[in-house]
């Protein structure tokens, strides 16, 4: 099962959310001293939002882990995309709420009138999931860092 946190969750549980954030930051991101800080702020406002993802047993929910999104716009196609930002597991990921994850975030994609949700991965286990699932794994994130070139 995944939840959208509210402003205030996301403020109680912080500490949680900058560890997993930390270690999946997406490879668009540069190193920037306030950048947690402002992944928060943008959190806090409503530019990214945060999920919890865990899977309800009897009388117990077995927390999974977070991902975040973000809405992207590209102006000159008038293509509206769900990024998904982050995504960090605190343990596996049940095959069920790969399933009902991916499920619950494209209706919420498709009621804000994006086209499609996009992610950038390094992780064959995760390439293997999109496959899957019906996803489109086919393309590689090339980067270049300019200080390393000029």
């Amino acid at each position: 099962m995944i939840n959208r946190l509210l402003p205030d969750q996301i403020a109680q549980f912080w500490d949680l959310i900058k560890y997993a954030v930390e270690h999946s930051l997406p490879p668009i991101v540069a190193e920037h001293p306030d950048k947690m800080n402002r992944i928060l702020s943008s959190a806090l406002s409503g530019g990214i939002d945060v999920w919890a993802s865990y899977n309800k047993g009897e009388g117990t929910n077995k927390f999974e882990g977070l991902i975040l999104t973000k809405f992207l716009y590209d102006d000159s196609s008038n293509t509206k995309s769900l990024l998904i930002y982050c995504l960090y597991g605190f343990s596996e990921f049940a095959k069920d709420s790969w399933n009902q994850g991916i499920n619950a975030i494209a209706k919420y994609a498709k009621s804000r009138g994006c086209a499609q949700i996009v992610a950038y991965t390094d992780s064959h286990h995760i390439i293997n999931i999109v496959k899957r699932l019906g996803g489109n794994a086919s393309y590689t994130y090339l980067k270049f860092n300019i200080d390393e070139i000029v």
